[in-house]
């Protein structure tokens, strides 16, 4: 089986890992795989495990893009891969309009995957119109079908996203040398009591929340300290209200932005907490929340969205009703004082989660078998 998937970029976000995983679950198994997508940090990832790559900016919102169109159209004449799997709405586009004037003979088949709570429109619609359309959480599929024109709900699955439990072992501890190559890069994290909030520096997150919540605690725990970890968008001024912001609390040397990072796991591992603060929408799924919870990490989060899914079966105790800050510190301060235990559990695992997936391009070409 030639499997395409198709991407804005290869930088680091929910998405691309997803996509990134699949390839090399799929050529894992000996099928042949070739990622169309801007390239970009999990681009030598990618390129290890044997996928094929087109660097091409499909998802760049300009009007040489549209180029693209008759360009991919050639290039799946030529190939015949068997799925095309589209992650992102420009992307998604692209496909579709190519693919509409191809010989349905030779035409793959379309998967897409609700990665997020898209708006509302005519542009997303195409999220929702492949064969098969992934989603990934309970509550995106049942957006997915409030929101847009299914002909038919069974073709809406979720697949919830996986964890490795060999990237992410119960118990991992940073290696010494990370620590003295953070304290290098921040010196003002030494000898502090960490807590952490992971993803991009993007207004929904909960970083305003955050920031709060590191000055509350203070009053009770002095050497506590605030890790964001996550880029900003280029240009944008977002980090410099959070670090206004900070500064107005009086906690602005309690805060760290450690800007885009690889060893996110070792982040989640040297903190005592690890936070999901986003507000509206909320998370469509949160993979930081099982990837912290299968390290042994408490987790803190509101209680809706993908985020409520994965706590209710991992851990229960960190859920907290959505907007409720106070909750929030009453329970930080106990996790603090008298650190939980996270249970073992070996939900939402990666394999399990790459598996469904395949099952569905499997099952959308034996239909199309006659």
């Amino acid at each position: 089986m030639h499997i395409v998937q198709v991407l804005v970029s290869l930088n680091l976000g929910g998405s691309e890992l997803v996509a990134v995983e699949l390839s090399e679950f799929a050529t894992s198994h000996g099928h042949r795989v070739t990622v169309i997508a801007a390239d970009g940090p999990l681009g030598d990832r990618l390129r290890a495990c044997g996928a094929g790559q087109l660097d091409w900016p499909i998802g760049k919102k300009r009007l040489r893009t549209l180029k693209y169109i008759a360009r991919l159209r050639e290039w799946l004449a030529l190939e015949r891969p068997d799925i095309v799997h589209v992650h992102s709405r420009l992307p998604a586009w692209i496909c579709h309009l190519a693919m509409r004037k191809l010989d349905p003979s030779i035409r793959p088949a379309l998967i897409s995957s609700m990665h997020g709570h898209y708006s509302v429109s005519r542009y997303s619609a195409v999220m929702a119109g492949g064969d098969r359309v992934i989603a990934v959480s309970d509550r995106i599929r049942e957006y997915t079908l409030h929101n847009y024109l299914v002909s038919n709900p069974e073709r809406v699955t979720t697949v919830h996203g996986g964890i490795s439990h060999q990237e992410f072992p119960y118990g991992y501890q940073p290696e010494t040398s990370w620590y003295v190559q953070i304290y290098d890069d921040f010196p003002e994290l030494e000898n502090k009591r960490l807590i952490c909030l992971p993803g991009r520096l993007s207004r929904y997150k909960g970083h305003a929340d955050f920031i709060e919540l590191v000055f509350k605690l203070s009053m009770e725990i002095p050497d506590i300290h605030g890790v964001i970890v996550g880029k900003a968008k280029p240009g944008s001024r977002y980090r410099d209200e959070l670090e206004g912001l900070a500064e107005r609390y009086g906690v602005l040397d309690r805060i760290t932005f450690t800007g885009a990072r690889l060893d996110m796991r070792d982040w989640m591992s040297a903190s005592e907490i690890v936070y999901s603060l986003c507000a509206d929408p909320p998370e469509a799924f949160g993979r930081t929340v099982p990837e912290a919870l299968h390290l042994g990490v408490p987790v803190i989060g509101w209680n809706h969205g993908g985020v409520q899914e994965t706590l209710a079966i991992l851990f229960p105790q960190g859920a907290v009703t959505p907007g409720n800050l106070d909750q929030v510190y009453s329970l930080s301060l106990a996790f603090l004082n008298n650190k939980p235990e996270v249970p073992r559990n070996q939900a939402f695992g990666l394999r399990e989660s790459m598996q469904k997936t395949m099952d569905i391009y499997q099952s959308v070409l034996s239909e199309r078998t006659p």
